[in-house]
């Protein structure tokens, strides 16, 4: 009898020994799994709620005439990285900090066919460390954080994105790494860190599919590769667009070289084109007292009046930020300038604000007529009228006559 009831508690005791090792075989594997999906062992131990918290700290919003995208600090003494076609014709950019204050960021290098740019600004925000490729495990979970959708979407946190790593890929001609993910990223995330759990910089959000389901990033890797070579570059501002101050030149200059310097915030140099007739007395700290929540003002039109001598027509938008939201205006008319003292001087406006101009609003109409007659006479391509308005545009190109606007537009060198 006891014998028998000794068998019977061997047998229940090797069942449930057998249960619990079982049990732990699965439990095992799922801590494995947990692993594998936050990239190893190491990462198990990291908190996504404190990893955002920490990133969004690094985090700016990057606003340009043409476009708007994300950055962040990658060095102590405020130097931030984004994307190339992010600062693409703008000159002097500005940064939106967390804290929804704003500074004019400097561009100190970049690469366009890389598509990186590093701007220096004067706050010191926590540098993002990087983390290295070969660190990253299979299906691991990123987190691609920025301000997407740009000034559309108002608010001062940056948004966060969840995704999964797929694979990585390389273009072979500018020998770029992407990382590929199953992120949806949305335009103005561009520029922003893409992390893991613990909050290492594995890439720079770049692009999505307009379909969804797809996000790319240069890899951390082809990150630090670059920024070292290009520091050491001879001209690290190669592909950088520059602005030429030229205010004495005409007319036409001395109210481009205004909105210039309004978009630099250069404001003393904004304030000598002014004349007293425009000032009337008030002081700089007065005028100037107006434009504090400007965050860009761009050209969309220039040119001299056909009919009044020294009038300039201009259309032109602007980006104020106004509490945590990005205010778009537009405004058209005109400044009649002056010479006074052997410097010119904007004199007199007259500029009205443009309620949600069409897209027409945004092209020369008239010019537009002229140059499409001119290639219809000579039955060119359809391409080349575009082209000839396109460099038509181009800062210096206002005056140059519709045959020297078509044999650049073909190539033709004399």
């Amino acid at each position: 009898m006891i014998e028998r009831i000794e068998r019977i508690l061997f047998i229940l005791i090797f069942i449930i020994f057998g249960f619990i090792a079982l049990h732990i075989v699965s439990l095992s594997n799922r801590i494995e799994k947990i692993e594998n999906k936050l990239g190893g062992s190491k990462k198990i131990s990291c908190n996504e709620k404190d990893t955002v918290e920490r990133v969004r700290r690094s985090v700016v919003r990057i606003v340009g005439g043409a476009s708007e995208g994300s950055g962040f600090a990658i060095q102590k003494g405020g130097f931030i990285l984004t994307n190339f076609h992010v600062i693409d014709t703008e000159p002097a950019p500005k940064v939106v900090l967390p804290d929804n204050t704003f500074e004019t960021g400097e561009v100190i290098m970049a690469d366009e066919a890389f598509d990186l740019a590093v701007i220096k600004i004067k706050a010191d925000l926590p540098a993002i460390k990087f983390a290295r490729l070969n660190k990253i495990y299979p299906a691991e979970e990123f987190l691609a954080i920025g301000y997407p959708l740009g000034g559309d979407m108002p608010g001062s946190e940056s948004f966060v994105i969840r995704g999964a790593f797929s694979r990585c890929t390389k273009d072979k001609k500018n020998l770029v790494q992407y990382i590929l993910t199953d992120m949806t990223l949305i335009p103005g995330i561009s520029g922003g860190p893409m992390v893991n759990i613990c909050g290492e910089v594995v890439g720079i959000n770049t692009a999505g599919l307009s379909q969804g389901g797809v996000g790319i990033a240069i890899s951390s890797d082809s990150i630090i590769d670059k920024l070292g070579k290009v520091s050491t570059a001879k001209d690290p501002l190669k592909d950088v667009h520059k602005i030429n101050f030229e205010p004495n030149k005409n007319a036409l200059e001395a109210v481009r070289c205004f909105y210039n310097y309004l978009k630099a915030r250069r404001m003393e140099k904004a304030f000598e084109l002014l004349s007293d007739n425009f000032v009337q007395g008030y002081s700089f700290e007065y005028w100037a007292r107006g434009y504090r929540p400007m965050l860009d003002t761009s050209v969309v039109m220039i040119k001299p009046d056909k009919k009044v001598a020294n009038r300039i027509f201009i259309k032109l938008s602007t980006k104020d930020l106004v509490d945590d939201e990005i205010v778009y205006k537009f405004f058209e008319g005109y400044w009649d300038v002056k010479q006074v003292n052997g410097r010119w001087q904007l004199w007199s406006p007259k500029i009205k604000q443009v309620e949600e101009p069409g897209m027409e609003w945004f092209m020369d109409m008239e010019i537009i007529k002229e140059i499409e007659k001119f290639v219809k006479a000579r039955k060119a391509s359809e391409e080349c009228g575009p082209q000839m308005y396109q460099i038509l545009q181009e800062p210096g190109n206002e005056n140059l006559s519709l045959q020297e606007l078509y044999d650049l537009a073909i190539g033709i060198k004399k």
